[in-house]
This record gives structure tokens, sequence and C-alpha cells, in this order.
């Protein structure tokens, strides 16, 4: 029978207060939202307020626990009789009993801190590896990589990240590393030359270790019972016999004891190998004085659940802010998976708290961890295997891409695995019109999304062979969910119905499905499969230009990316029943037509087709909101943060907040883009746009209504010189939003009084958000200055006085404030455009407000 394991209940906090969302992203209540930083920012902490919230959400709702065996059946292909197999050599091989084993254990019961853990842990583990060597463990495949594989601290010693995730997140330095040789030698000193760090795309497995720092982590306790079950002594001794320096066969016999459930030997201590903890001439001051404490402690001991701290340190204010290990290893994970431009199909995690271990499988549809921990101490031979199986894996069982994606000839695997990036690698894609292949070299990376579970798109140059046009190619890889309506069918349609700004789309192909790999062994004997399925989807299309190529020289072009961008997606919406959905800077690109740039609207994934009901319920596909947070409307932010509330009818997503979008993006280009006239301009423009992408979710939404509804406030916003002549243009448009949300709050007053109602048109705002009105508001802005107008009003310093020269409201400051005026005439032209304007939408929002409700979609 296997031993009965510990659950990962250990790993749960204590109350329910504590659990992941502490309460949670979608709870509601003011103020317990975590930290988010989902963009251009960068925090230099290493906390958990510092994860990607989706991290929190994920770990909520996308983790699913299987049992032990299983996982290590799936991951590692380790079969429980291959593990029972391995369990038994090391038993027979006494491996518990090693010097270096034996010590390494007793300084890890004996910490004080997390950061005492970590070398006890990697002398552990280096051990047990040497030992897999050295007495050839059963079934044990050495070809690769367990002769060239690490497992290495990183204190303090940060990884490095991709250049477009530069800014993204905290900086993190993980607690311990599985690295190719090659790369663990470039954490090593160099003599005064620093090193080059390594990258994340370098990493093959990351183990978090936690230290409780409660009086209820016993460690020493632990360690002391599991030696006396094994018939040794506390403290242990660490006098190497000649046959532990050359590790061989032994005679002497053994089996499992069902003490504690758990695995140890019945063999005596080695008393050829006794000393006293007086004699223990390889310890330390420190470490003999601890082995005294402790023995001593343990004399005095009335049950095995006294407490032996030995000489363990008091516990410091860091360890006191320990954070949640699994939002900590899962930001590792995020960071495994995005920075490595689309290498990995997933990545593996191993968590440590105190003595209890669990493994973690990560990849787009979510996290698989083991049911059940081990303990370092109890489970020794179980976390060997385990530690073995790490370092014994394969690259697919490192998360490879399929072979459909083949390493150049030049580099094959294992020997380039992990590889920087897939550039080099080929893969062959059939032609939908000719049906002929075409193969297909991937080039520069150009692009990762930063996210774990999801889309994760991430795109690189090409070249094909044949030649498909003269043109550049791109192509983007993404993990779509299963049933989605593909992208290529949705812009094919929008060109047929006449909609211009649209991408040019060559190829496309569906390379691999999730649930076809190790999703599928992870559920083998299920009928169904309890996750959301992906597929990995490419397509390739015509290379534009980003916009930071475009605005970080001028942002005379702004108002014209603006135009074209409010035709094509007003036209989507009316001529294809098309909503885009996740209009953001990286969405938008061009290219010189004429000599003036040509706008493309791009990214159709999160893009769905609305006929009839669809245009007013949420999508069934899917768990997460849709968009990217820096550029959502603040109605969709504020629906994130009441999310769950009782009571609380999610909103329908709609035109105009795709609108809503393009301003966030407007203004953004303006503050980000150019260049600040020095540091400290360009801290300032910095923080301006943090405020629309950090912070708690209510407070971010509240800032994003009071900035893009207050005219006035555009005044407050500092700007590039070259962006200045922008300032009265992106006014006129807070104008037209302003006169909408005064609408939306009288029509919601309106909804709490008994008396009948007049239609109202929630998709346009009674027509006050259209694409005709922010045009002719735009229009309105005509004043324009050249570089050299601004640089001498500068010098005169009135470009202030012009950029608020517009009258104002004595009693409010607000150039625009008309709430005197927010009352309709039933015999206006406004009102009568508005009854015009109305259409189902009306009257369904207002009879079936229900039909809102439907799962969030990502």
């Amino acid at each position: 029978m296997p031993p009965v394991l510990e659950t990962t209940k250990a790993l749960l906090p204590g109350t329910p207060k504590e659990l992941l969302f502490q309460p949670g992203l979608y709870r509601g209540v003011e103020g317990s939202y975590p930290i988010v930083n989902m963009s251009s920012t960068l925090t230099t902490t290493h906390t958990i307020s510092c994860v990607h919230p989706y991290i929190k959400e994920d770990l909520k709702y996308s983790t699913q626990d299987i049992p032990y065996n299983r996982w290590l059946n799936a991951v590692f292909n380790l079969s429980p009789q291959k593990v029972d197999a391995w369990v038994a050599h090391i038993i027979r091989f006494k491996w518990f009993q090693d010097a270096i084993i034996q010590k390494a254990l007793y300084r890890y019961s004996m910490a004080g801190d997390e950061h005492t853990l970590y070398d006890p842990f990697v002398c552990l583990a280096k051990r047990i590896l040497e030992l897999a060597r050295a007495t050839k463990l059963p079934e044990l495949d050495d070809t690769f990589p367990i002769h060239d594989i690490e497992l290495v601290s990183t204190y303090k010693k940060m990884v490095r990240t991709i250049p477009e995730h530069d800014g993204l997140g905290a900086r993190r330095y993980p607690d311990l590393l599985l690295l190719r040789a090659a790369h663990a030698k470039k954490l090593l000193p160099q003599g005064k030359k620093a090193t080059s760090g390594i990258l994340w795309a370098d990493i093959l497995a990351f183990f978090e270790v936690k230290y409780s720092a409660t009086d209820t982590a016993d460690m020493p306790s632990i360690f002391k019972d599991t030696l006396e079950n094994r018939g040794m002594k506390f403290p242990p001794t660490f006098k190497p016999t000649k046959s532990q320096q050359s590790p061989g066969p032994s005679t002497t016999t053994s089996s499992r004891e069902a003490g504690s459930g758990r695995v140890h030997t019945d063999a005596t201590h080695d008393s050829s190998s006794e000393e006293s903890a007086s004699e223990a001439g390889t310890l330390s001051r420190n470490e003999a004085q601890a082995s005294r404490t402790a023995t001593k402690r343990a004399r005095s001991s009335k049950s095995s659940d006294t407490t032996l701290h030995g000489t363990r340190s008091k516990k410091s204010p860091s360890s006191k802010a320990s954070v949640d290990g699994r939002v900590q290893a899962g930001g590792y994970a995020l960071e495994v998976m995005s920075c490595s431009y689309g290498t990995r199909l997933f990545c593996l995690g191993n968590i440590t708290k105190d003595d209890k271990m669990s493994m973690w499988y990560y990849d787009a549809s979510g996290y698989i961890r083991t049911r059940e921990t081990l303990s370092i101490f109890e489970d020794f031979e179980k976390v060997a295997a385990v530690l073995v199986a790490f370092a014994s894996c394969t690259p697919s069982q490192f998360g490879a891409m399929p072979s459909i994606i083949k390493p150049p000839s030049s580099a094959p695997y294992p020997r380039s695995f992990p590889p920087a990036s897939l550039q080099s690698h080929t893969l062959t894609m059939n032609h939908p019109e000719t049906s002929e292949n075409i193969h297909v070299t991937l080039e520069d990376p150009i692009f990762a999304q930063y996210v774990l579970v999801g889309r994760r798109t991430f795109l690189y140059g090409i070249r094909t062979s044949p030649p498909i046009q003269r043109k550049k190619l791109i192509i983007k890889f993404s993990y779509q969910i299963c049933g989605r309506q593909a992208e290529q069918e949705l812009v094919k349609k929008a060109h047929l119905a006449g909609v211009e700004h649209l991408p040019e789309i060559h190829l496309w192909e569906d390379l691999w499905q999730m649930s076809d790999g190790i999703r599928k062994l992870f559920y083998e004997d299920d009928k169904g499969l309890p996750f959301q399925d992906r597929k990995l989807r490419a397509i390739v299309y015509t290379r534009y230009s980003p916009l930071r190529e475009l605005f970080s020289k001028s942002c005379e072009f702004l108002p014209l990316m603006v135009d074209q961008m409010l035709d094509c997606l007003h036209d989507l919406r009316y001529k294809a029943n098309i909503l885009h959905r996740d209009v953001s800077k990286n969405n938008i690109m061009y290219e010189m037509r004429d000599n003036k740039p040509h706008f493309i609207l791009i990214d159709y994934d999160l893009a769905k087709e609305v006929i009839g009901l669809d245009a007013f319920r949420r999508s069934s596909i899917g768990t997460h909101r849709t968009g990217t947070l820096p550029f959502m409307a603040y109605e969709l932010v504020e629906d994130m943060a009441n999310y769950g509330l009782t009571g609380h009818t999610p909103v329908v997503h709609r035109l105009r907040y795709d609108f809503e979008s393009l301003f966030w993006v407007a203004l953004w280009c303006a503050v980000k883009m150019p260049p600040g006239a020095d540091h400290s301009e360009n801290k300032i423009l910095k923080n301006i746009v943090k405020e629309w992408e950090s912070g708690l979710l209510t407070m971010l939404a509240s800032h994003k209504k009071s900035l893009c509804t207050s005219p006035y406030k555009i005044d407050l916003i500092q700007l590039p010189l070259s962006s200045e002549p922008l300032r009265p243009w992106f006014r006129e448009w807070c104008a037209v939003m302003k006169k909408a949300d005064l609408c939306l709050e009288q029509y919601k007053e309106a909804l709490k009084k008994p008396s009948r109602r007049p239609p109202f048109d929630m998709e346009t705002v009674d027509g006050l958000l259209i694409r005709d009105t922010i045009k002719e508001a735009l229009a309105r802005s005509n004043v324009v200055y050249n570089p050299e107008e601004l640089v001498e009003l500068q010098d005169e310093d009135e470009v202030e006085h012009i950029a608020c020269n517009v009258p104002c409201d004595e009693e409010s400051n607000d150039p625009y404030d008309e709430e005197s005026n927010d009352s309709y005439d039933e015999e206006s032209n406004d009102y009568q455009q508005a009854q015009r304007c109305c259409s189902l939408s009306w009257f369904l929002d207002w009879c079936w407000p229900e039909q809102a409700n439907y799962p969030l979609d990502r």
C-alpha cells in the first residue's frame, strides 16, 4: 500500500478571509482588491501585491487538484509501479542515511527564516542527483538531461525580462531554479566582471520555498520523529562511512513501516558513523550549539507535540510578512510563459511550505496541482524520486512546443533546449486557395502577450517558401478557446461587408489542441474534460508598423488615426455586426500610403459577431473580462469591481465602450509615446498613465470616469511639447462623453421611479455617443500650432493660457458644465434624434436586464 500523504490543505490559509483574493478580485468589497499592475509601469519590489491580478483570479477559478500519482504519471511518465521501484532502490542504498543528506536535512529543519532554507534544499537536491547517477536508479534514462541539470539558488539575483515586457510587474528573483549547467554558471561570481544573468526562457522549472513563520512550524520535531521511527538518533551525525563516500549496494535489509503512514526504513543507524554532538567536528560552532539545544529540549519534551526550535532565529519582519507561495509561484510561471516568446506549451513548478511539498503545472487552460503534499523528512524517498524525475525530464516534459513546430537542424533538441525564442524554427501551412504546402520559417520575435492563462498571443516575423507576396509578413500564434469563431472568418466577413482598415490575412492553421497532450493524461479516467480546452492557432498576415514608430516622432497624425478607427469600429458594428472588444495601443498599427499613414485594426481574437439577442448578452464562452485594462471603458472596469455582488447585473459590451477605449489609446499615445523634455518630465508622464492601470479596481474606474467625463481635467494633465496642440481636441472629446454620462445618470435615476419611462437606447446613449457626434466635436477643435510656434509660446509662458482659454462656468470652473441643460425638451432636435436612434436594445435592456448575466470572456 502506498503511504498516506498529507493533503494540500496544509498549504491553505487558516481562515477563509486569507484566501487568494483576500477576499477577491471580484468580491466587490471596497479596499479588498489586489493591486493591479498590467502594463507600462515598473514596480521594483518583490512582493505579492505586484503579481499580475489575473494570477489570483486563475488560482481561484482555473486551478484543479488531481491525485499525486496521476500528476507524476502524466507529467513525468512516472507510474506508481516505477515510483515504488525507485523508492525501494533508494531504501536499499540507504540514501536517507547518507551523511551529506543528513546534514542538509538537519540544517533545513533548524532554519530560522525562509532564506536559510535555500542552501540546505539545494545541497539536498544536488546529493540526491549524485546518488541517482552513482547507484543507477532502475529505468532511468540518463542520456538527457540529468548529467547537465542543476538546482540553484537565485536569492537576490533578478531574472532578465524580454524588452517588450520591461516595466511589467515586479522585478523577480525566484527562490530556486532548475537550469542547464551552462545557464547555472551565469549565476556564479565572475570576479569583478558582472554576470549577464539568466533569461526566463532559460528556466526549466522553478521551486518556491516558504517558511511559515509561526509557532506551529515544528520541523525539528518532525525530523526528530522521522529519525526515531527509522531507528536513528537526534541530532544526527554527519561522519560519512566508506560506503557513503562511494555509494554502492548494501546488504542491509529494509522494509516499509506503517508508522505515521510515512515511508521510512527499519534499519538501525550505522554505529560506526555515530558520534556525540560535542564530537561533531564538521559542524560550525553555531550548528553544534543548535544540536545541543535541540537535544536538551527533546529530552525535556513531555510529548511528541513539543516544539523544538534549537537556536532558530527570531522571526524577522520579512518573515511575518511572508506572502502566499502559490501567488508568488504563479507570478514566476507568468514570466516563464510570457517572456519566452511562446517556446513553451506549459511550465512546471514546485511549492514547498516548511517541509510540505506540492507539484504544479501551468498552461493556457489553467493550473493543476497535486492533491497531496510530500514531507521532505517523512516522505524522503518519494521526495527524492520527484527531484530525480524533475531532473530527468525530456524537452517535451518541460513543455517544449509540439513537433509540428520544428527546431532548426543546426540546433536540434535536446542539445539546444530550452531556446531563447522560436527564431529559425519552421512549420508547414496549407495555402487556403491553392492547397499548396507553404514552408514558414520564423525570424525575429516581435511580441509576446503578458499573460499566463488565456490566449497567450505571440508574434514573429517570417519568410515563406515559396513566397506568397512581396510585402513583409508576420505570423501570430494564440491559444484560442475551442468553439470560438476563428479570427480569419470574422475578418473575411468584415471585408465582404465593405469595412476598411482591416488586416490582410494570407494563411491560417490550427496546430495543436491542449486536450491532445498532457492535459488529456491528467483526466484519462474522466468521461469529460473538466477544463476549458484551447487550440493553438497560427495566422499569417501582412506586417504593419507599431504606433510607437510613428508617434514617438510626432503626434501630428493622431487625429487621423482616431478618425479612421472611428470609421472602422462603426462599420464593423453596423455593416458586419461585429464588435472588436479589445481596442488597445498594440492592436492598432499602420502602413504608409500616399505619404500618409493608413491605420489598421488588428487582433480579432476577442471579436464577437452580434446578431439578434447576441447583441444584448454576454458570450457563453470564456471566463474573463474582455479587453486590456489600461484601455478599458470605465463602465467595464466598474463591472469588474462589482462582479459577484448580490444584485449586480453585468453590463453588456457595446460599441460605445470600444469608442472610449479609442480615447484611452489616443491619450496614451499623446502622453507616453513622445519623449519628454528630460528625465523628470518622463517620470511625470509615466505616473499619469499609471493611474489608468494601477490601483484598486474601484479607484481605477473612478479615476478613469472622472478624467474622461471632466473636460477641464484635461488641462491638468502634463503633455509633452509635441502633444500640446491636441489638448483642446481631447477636451472636446471629453465634453461628448460628459454629456453622455449625465444622460446615463438621469436614465438610471428614472429607472428608480414607478412612472412610465420613454424608450432609451443604451447602445448609443440616445444618440449621444456615436461616431458622428464624436467626429463633429473633434472637428470643432481646430487650433493647431507647429513646433516652432509652440517653442515660442512656451518661452513666453503662454502655452497654459492658450490651452485653457475657453469659456468656463463661473461656479464650477468647468468650461463644459451644462448641468442646467441636461433635461430633454421633447420638441428639441436632440430628443427627436435620440428617438430615431433607438433600436431593439432599449426594449431588451428595459424588460430583460437579466439577459446580460452570462459568463465573462477573455
